[in-house]
C-alpha cells in the first residue's frame, strides 16, 4: 500500500498460524488462531480477557516442526486491546528467539527482498530514528 498506513510501519508483518501465549497481570492468554507477526510485535486474537494498554507482558511464540518444538520468548507491553485483539509491541528478544523470528519472517512473507533490506537497515528489533 502506497503512502498508506503500511509505510509507517518498521518491518514487514507476515500472518501466520501457531499456538501463542502472552503472560500479563497474572494471567496467561493463549490463542492458536492466525497471528500477525513482525520484528517489533504481534497481534493475536483471543477470547480470553485482555490486559489494558501499557500492561507489561511476556510472550510466548511456540512452533511445531514434526517433533521438534522451539518457542519464541518476548517481553513486551500491551499496545492495543480490544474485546477478542491483542496487539503488544516487543521490547526484548534473546538472541535466539531473535533469529528464529527474522527466519520465520523471511520464510512466510511475499516480499523476502524488503524484508531482508529492512533488517539491514534496522538495529535490532526498533526501527530507525527520523
Amino acid at each position: 500500500m502506497i503512502g498508506g498506513k503500511d509505510d509507517r510501519r518498521g518491518f514487514v508483518r507476515v500472518p501466520f498460524n501457531t499456538e501463542v501465549e502472552v503472560e500479563a497481570q497474572g494471567t496467561i492468554i493463549r490463542s492458536r488462531e492466525e497471528i500477525n507477526l513482525s520484528m517489533s510485535g504481534i497481534r493475536l486474537n483471543t477470547n480470553e480477557a485482555i490486559p489494558s494498554p501499557g500492561a507489561a507482558c511476556r510472550v510466548k511464540i511456540i512452533l511445531q516442526a514434526s517433533d521438534n518444538r522451539v518457542s519464541l520468548g518476548a517481553n513486551g507491553k500491551v499496545v492495543r486491546s480490544a474485546p477478542g485483539s491483542l496487539a503488544v509491541e516487543f521490547s526484548e528478544l534473546d538472541l535466539d528467539s531473535y533469529h528464529h523470528l527474522r527466519n520465520l519472517i523471511l520464510n512466510n512473507t511475499d516480499e523476502p527482498e524488503k524484508a531482508e533490506r529492512e533488517f539491514t537497515s534496522h538495529w535490532g528489533i526498533r526501527p530507525p530514528r527520523a
